[in-house]
């Protein structure tokens, strides 16, 4: 960690992750906004929507037959407002950490965690599909909180809030919505949350998880730019 650069891209910048991120879940919640529309607008039942089109992108106990779904359900989301809230909280933790300079950890903390939640979601077994950033997003927070806690939100207020104490909120609240979840549901939250914290831990004694993801951009980068 002490060779990361402490200054987070530029908003516009090319290698700024949690751009890429919101870009990535916003846009697919367009997407299939729009194709729900088309459904619509052919007179065909929204049923057949969620059954052709939405429920292959989710995990539940048919993931056989869709099994790309192990990494699209965290880019899925079912309603605005549950997208909103996501996208807030992943771009408050996710600013923390690119204060931090851990920018390009950010992807890889959220590929992991969604791979593990998915899998964990499996083991324990639900009728219910799982899908949204919601597994992700926990680990980001985690990971923020153990990487830099102490960072003040809104300094000018009270001498401002520490991120730990944000976190915790978050965490309560993701508590209290997860209630009427299942258990799978919970279990792969927490599984995502966990993987979060042990990334971190890991990277501060040098073993950096996500270093083959980091070496592979790289190379795609290099082989897709224009020859001098």
């Amino acid at each position: 960690m002490q060779s990361e650069v402490d200054q987070k891209p530029l908003l516009g910048a090319d290698n700024n992750t949690l751009v890429a991120l919101l870009a990535i879940n916003l846009v697919g919640y367009v997407i299939l906004g729009l194709i729900k529309v088309v459904y619509y607008l052919e007179s065909l039942p929204l049923e057949q929507f969620y059954a052709q089109i939405f429920q292959p992108l989710t995990i539940d106990n048919k993931w056989m037959t869709h099994p790309w779904s192990l990494l699209s359900y965290n880019w899925v989301h079912d309603g605005f407002w549950v997208l909103f809230g996501n996208m807030i909280w992943m771009s408050v933790f996710s600013y923390t950490m690119q204060v931090k300079g851990a920018n390009k950890h950010l992807f890889p903390i959220y590929f992991y965690a969604g791979i593990l939640g998915a899998i964990s979601f499996l083991i324990v077994g639900s009728n219910q599909p799982l899908m949204g950033a919601g597994v992700s997003i926990t680990a980001i927070v985690i990971a923020a909180m153990a990487l830099i806690p102490n960072h003040k939100f809104l300094t000018n207020i009270a001498g401002g809030i520490s991120l730990w104490i944000l976190g915790i909120i978050y965490l309560l609240l993701q508590g209290y919505f997860l209630l009427d979840e299942p258990v799978a549901v919970d279990v792969a939250t927490l599984v995502g949350g966990a993987t979060g914290g042990i990334y971190i831990m890991l990277l501060k004694r040098g073993k950096d998880l996500g270093k083959w993801m980091h070496q592979l951009l790289h190379l795609l980068n290099n082989s897709l730019a224009p020859k001098s």
